[in-house]
């Protein structure tokens, strides 16, 4: 009896207690450690998702960039569609799509800017980005809607661009979009004349001034002595020939195999509106024993009174020389050889051009039929040496003719006298020369084509969109 009775005792039963105890302590930090193991994969998964969502805004911004960059400096139609056997691809009329002008959106990036697909280049939808380490590789896609944002009707000179990324897994993705459109940089898209001078006009040498879209050749607030010279002739288009677009009011196409019918959206059409032929589709008004003809304004007296600052602002958008030449961006020139790239001539220098002081042309070309110019010199200009320039001539000083010089598109002469602190008119007269000019007008060529002037786009302030 007195035996189980020890046995009870509680002395006997303490270490019942320390055990409940301990094994209770024991669940409690088993729970402490599966919640802290869980809470560690679930910050590591984050951080996963996080990284791998930064490296996917990463990728979606290079293509951005990539893209915007890409239309401002020519815009997503200058290369020919070809199909997977690397063939042209046919348009409507049955002929090979013209460079830049096939109304589809460019599949590969040109990045070396030569008009074909090369191994230069890049597939749009397959954009790579590998990191400096070469450790990782981000992929991109990139697309084009010229009718996003509003742009419809403005073809490929405005739109939305959409830039998709994705990490190097491939796991997470982000896309952003914004909108691009075109710069105005010359007011009613150019003058309505080849030549317009502030002041008066007097070539002594053998010019042709050729107009085959409206039916004035020279405008001036000064007078222009075209008397004064045996050989200077102007033209227009002859009587007859109609100049058409490309569909007429109901929408149809338009037939122009009639000889005396013209397609402004036809190559072979247009090449003949700008050819520098004095023959083809022009005929004859002034020269030294017709006189001035009916296509000559001058001493007109709303051209006259407008000095310096007030002429230049009648042309451009810009609201001052400053802002013009902060426009030209990285085209901004000492030298006219600067402008040429005389280290690597067979690039053409197109876009807008300022180019500060007086200037000697000797030759080489500026602009081209694809891609025009907008040149600007900030100074007296010579032209000489068979100079040539497709797109707008504009001479803030005087102009000289001093040997053969062809300009396709327009010749804007200010006549400002930059010498004073002031802006005064020059000495007239302000258009001179015993040299060649050739001066073949183009109507709306900053308008022209598919895309917009090189380096004249710009992304829309509030457009940005990341989703």
């Amino acid at each position: 009896m007195s035996l189980s009775l020890l046995s009870c005792s509680p002395e006997k039963q303490r270490g019942a207690a320390t055990l409940f105890v301990a094994v209770i302590m024991l669940v409690a930090i088993t729970l402490v450690a599966l919640v802290s193991s869980k809470t560690v994969v679930n910050e590591t998964k984050m951080a996963a998702n996080n990284y791998r969502t930064t490296q996917a805004v990463a990728a979606a911004n290079y293509a951005m960039d990539l893209g915007v960059n890409y239309f401002d400096t020519g815009g997503f139609d200058r290369l020919n569609e070809k199909d997977s056997s690397g063939n042209l691809v046919l348009v409507a009329d049955g002929n090979a799509a013209v460079l830049g002008n096939d109304s589809v959106t460019d599949s590969v990036i040109d990045i070396d800017n030569d008009g074909d697909y090369d191994s230069d280049d890049v597939n749009m939808n397959a954009l790579s980005l590998v990191s400096t380490d070469g450790k990782q590789t981000l992929s991109a896609t990139l697309s084009f809607n010229n009718s996003g944002c509003g742009a419809a009707g403005l073809d490929f000179k405005g739109g939305e661009i959409t830039a998709t990324g994705f990490s190097d897994d491939g796991e997470a993705m982000r896309i952003i979009t914004r909108c691009v459109g075109p710069l105005a940089v010359l007011r009613n898209d150019g003058p309505k004349q080849p030549l317009v001078a502030q002041g008066q006009v007097a070539l002594t040498g053998n010019a042709r001034i050729i107009n085959r879209f409206t039916s004035t050749t020279i405008w001036s607030g000064g007078q222009v002595t075209i008397g004064s010279s045996s050989a200077m002739e102007t033209y227009i288009r002859s009587e007859g020939v109609t100049l058409v677009d490309e569909v007429d009011s109901s929408g149809n196409p338009v037939d122009d195999s009639d000889s005396t019918t013209l397609n402004i959206s036809d190559p072979t059409d247009m090449a003949s509106l700008l050819s520098t032929d004095d023959s083809a589709y022009t005929q004859l008004v002034s020269n030294r024993n017709l006189g001035n003809g009916l296509d000559i304004i001058d001493d007109d007296s709303s051209l006259d009174t407008l000095i310096g600052l007030d002429f230049f602002k009648n042309f451009f958008h810009a609201a001052s020389r400053g802002e013009l030449k902060l426009q030209a961006g990285s085209q901004v020139y000492t030298d006219l050889g600067s402008a040429l790239n005389t280290e690597n001539p067979e690039v053409i220098t197109s876009g807008l051009v300022w180019i500060e002081g007086d200037q000697l042309m000797t030759g080489g070309t500026i602009g081209s039929l694809e891609k025009p110019a907008i040149v600007y010199v900030h100074g007296d200009f010579r032209g000489t040496g068979g100079a040539k320039i497709i797109g707008i001539l504009y001479v803030a000083g005087t102009y000289t003719v001093a040997g053969r010089i062809t300009i396709v598109g327009a010749n804007i002469v200010e006549g400002t006298d930059f010498s004073g602190t002031d802006e005064a008119p020059a000495t007239p007269p302000v258009v001179t020369g015993h040299g060649t000019l050739s001066l073949i007008y183009w109507a709306g060529i900053t308008d022209s084509g598919t895309n917009n002037v090189e380096g004249q786009s710009a992304v829309i302030a509030g457009s940005w969109r990341d989703w």
